[in-house]
């Protein structure tokens, strides 16, 4: 099973999945959604965090439309791997850092992945809809927003409209897909 990259500089290379792992990569639909809220501006120069990143199609969507450096946070080894063989595959290994790690327990640990006086921009969360992770994440977001700038925007991916966020995230913008819903939060 392969996906391909929707625009930008990767446009329509195929990204290769893990064998045998099952996830489901976000759609085409759900991708040309999400960078359209982004908007081209916000995207170009922009440090991206890919969490519970997969098969990292979204990351490597990122790269692909302008983001400087894109941080993916995966737990398992075979995505790891996969995500860091699409990098090398489509020479931008320089601009994305593969970290595997539990998100929920490690999200302090980005701040090895980013240099000096450096901040995420933007975030995809697209925890698996089987065990929602959002909550337990965004509260540790909440506890580390040094590591974010003042006005990023998380982007959260899940299979029902999320409940029990965090009072320092606010609801900025809400779209429903067939499958799921897309959430923007930035800090209150």
């Amino acid at each position: 099973m392969s996906v391909r990259i929707i625009t930008g500089i990767l446009k329509g290379r195929e990204v290769f999945l893990p064998k045998g792992s099952r996830f489901r990569p976000s759609t085409h639909y759900l991708r040309e959604m999400l960078f359209s809220i982004i908007g081209p501006g916000k995207i170009n120069d922009a440090v991206f965090l890919d969490v519970f990143a997969g098969s990292g199609v979204v990351g490597i969507e990122a790269i692909s439309r302008g983001a400087r450096k894109v941080i993916f946070l995966e737990k398992s080894h075979k995505c790891v791997e996969s995500i860091r063989s699409n990098l090398v595959r489509f020479e931008v290994e320089d601009r994305g850092t593969v970290l595997k790690m539990d998100a929920t327990r490690e999200l302090p640990a980005i701040g090895r992945a980013l240099d000096y006086h450096e901040v995420v921009d933007i975030v995809f969360i697209d925890p698996p809809f089987s065990t929602p992770l959002e909550i337990p994440l965004l509260a540790t977001v909440t506890r580390n927003r040094n590591l974010f700038a003042p006005d990023c925007r998380f982007f959260l991916e899940t299979r029902l409209e999320p409940g029990g966020l965090p009072d320092e995230l606010i609801v900025a913008d809400q779209r429903k897909t067939s499958s799921s819903v897309l959430t923007t939060l930035e800090f209150g």
